[in-house]
């Protein structure tokens, strides 16, 4: 039974310059996406930062749709268009869609045919996604216009999801870190959400010269705690030096995965991560962490 996800945040790109826009903005090489296909991408600052993190849909020649994960819809397109300046193009935020996860090939409805290890599926029904990770997975967009479904909706059902994610390496972007994390601190590269090849965008230079050169200090890794609450996206997580409190790591989400346990993916410095003591936060008690890679698709 697929489960219903909280209102998607779509923004779409619709005009005779679309794709060049994307290519001049977006961090992936949009102009080797073909029609009716997708790819991971983000948005960054000029100093690097993510500003936003998406799947990129290429619809036809003169339409792209952005699938946030994470932030506001509204909010981006507002950012984004300060950029358009005089293309031949229209940002719109998408609203009449409502999203779903499908669980296993068993979950798919009847009328979605979705053979193992489609990436996408577009239909009359709406836009179906392959998701990463170990069990069998999909996005689905839906026109909220369309008759009802029967679905799950509940908190059990999308920790599930969650924490899915989170075992794929795979993070959401709360509004708390739009624009403080390196594309490399979360794993944008394995996901070939970055390009070094394509071109000049903004944190082009950034992202360059950190694969060429190196230096990337901090890394996403997955992290096992105990606490009496969810840590929410930013918390920091740190040592006590001489009396302060030194940040050495950030939660970017977190799942549970039982009672008072629960999973999260968090950028730390390699050398902190091997050293449970040197993490701590006053509400998080650190029980394992290691070091991951995102699941390529």
């Amino acid at each position: 039974m697929p489960i219903a996800l909280p209102p998607p945040q779509l923004i779409e790109i619709v005009g005779p310059e679309a794709v060049a826009f994307a290519q001049a903005q977006f961090s992936s090489d949009v102009m080797a996406l073909a029609n009716g296909d997708w790819q991971w991408s983000a948005w960054l600052s000029a100093q690097g930062r993510v500003r936003a993190f998406f799947h990129l849909l290429r619809d036809n020649d003169e339409r792209l749709r952005l699938i946030l994960r994470g932030g506001s819809a509204a909010r981006t397109r507002d950012a984004l268009a300060r950029y358009v300046f005089r293309s031949k193009l229209q940002l719109g935020v998408i609203e009449d869609m409502h999203a779903y996860l499908i669980v296993a090939h068993a979950d798919s409805p009847d009328s979605v045919s979705l053979p193992i290890g489609t990436n996408i599926e577009t239909s009359g029904l709406g836009t179906c996604i392959a998701l990463p990770g170990h069990a069998q997975r999909w996005l689905w967009l839906r026109d909220a216009r369309a008759a009802p479904i029967v679905t799950q909706d509940s908190k059990v059902a999308r920790n599930r999801d969650a924490l899915a994610d989170i075992e794929a390496g795979l993070v959401t972007l709360d509004a708390a870190l739009e624009d403080r994390l390196l594309p490399s601190w979360i794993g944008l590269g394995d996901l070939q959400a970055t390009s070094v090849s394509k071109g000049c965008y903004p944190g082009q230079e950034v992202v360059a010269r950190l694969h060429y050169k190196g230096g990337n200090k901090r890394w996403l890794h997955n992290i096992a705690f105990n606490s009496d609450s969810l840590p929410a996206p930013g918390t920091a997580l740190g040592v006590r030096s001489d009396g302060d409190d030194q940040a050495r790591g950030t939660i970017v989400c977190s799942a549970w995965t039982g009672k008072g346990t629960g999973a999260a993916l968090a950028v730390l410095r390699e050398t902190d991560g091997g050293d449970l003591s040197a993490l701590s936060s006053p509400t998080v008690e650190i029980r394992s962490v290691h070091r991951i890679a995102p699941q390529r698709i």
